[in-house]
């Protein structure tokens, strides 16, 4: 092998090289939205009048990118087997608190009336529970969209609806 050779070989290595990690920076600096679903209670929400203890559906969004992101809480959806829930037409608490304009790292949560999930997305309890209806398990995604119109979404949530939990 001479020293043409090994050049070549070094000039197309380090081409590769180079693409690869700038793919891998553009990946890294994409906007990113973390969302998370648990259950809790309208108490959680101290500032607004009608809190009655009523159960709600909490929805957390977490920007765990590097750029900062314009979220449009009254976007937010959530679906079950093409059942479909949103927002804008139904009860939700933390509106007044709701900052849209997210840096990196900044959280802001949003409640849902889980009556009004249930009912939309069709999710009853059944007469008598037996082993098949206990077990069942309603797969959800939610979805939320930020000022330019791009969607984050997330498809890892079932609601076991026998036990009233939320389960990743």
């Amino acid at each position: 092998m001479n020293i043409e050779v090994i050049a070549k070989i070094a000039g197309v290595l380090g081409f590769f090289i180079s693409v690869s990690t700038f793919v891998l920076t553009r990946l890294e600096r994409r906007k990113k939205i973390e969302i998370e679903l648990f259950e809790s209670s309208s108490l959680d929400f101290p500032d607004e009048e009608d809190a009655k203890g009523e159960l709600l559906i909490k929805v957390r969004f977490t920007n765990i990118g590097p750029q900062p992101v314009i979220l449009k809480p009254r976007t937010l959806i959530i679906e079950c087997s093409g059942k479909t829930y949103k927002l804008d037409r139904e009860d939700y608490w933390g509106m007044d608190e709701f900052d849209e304009l997210m840096p990196p790292t900044s959280s802001q949560e949003i409640g849902v009336h889980l009556g009004s999930v249930c009912e939309a997305l069709e999710i009853e309890s059944p007469k008598n529970y037996d082993e098949k209806t206990f077990n069942k398990l309603y797969p959800l995604s939610v979805k939320i969209y930020d000022h330019s119109g791009k969607a984050y979404k997330t498809e890892k949530f079932k609601y076991h609806e026998s036990v009233g939990e939320f389960i990743t």
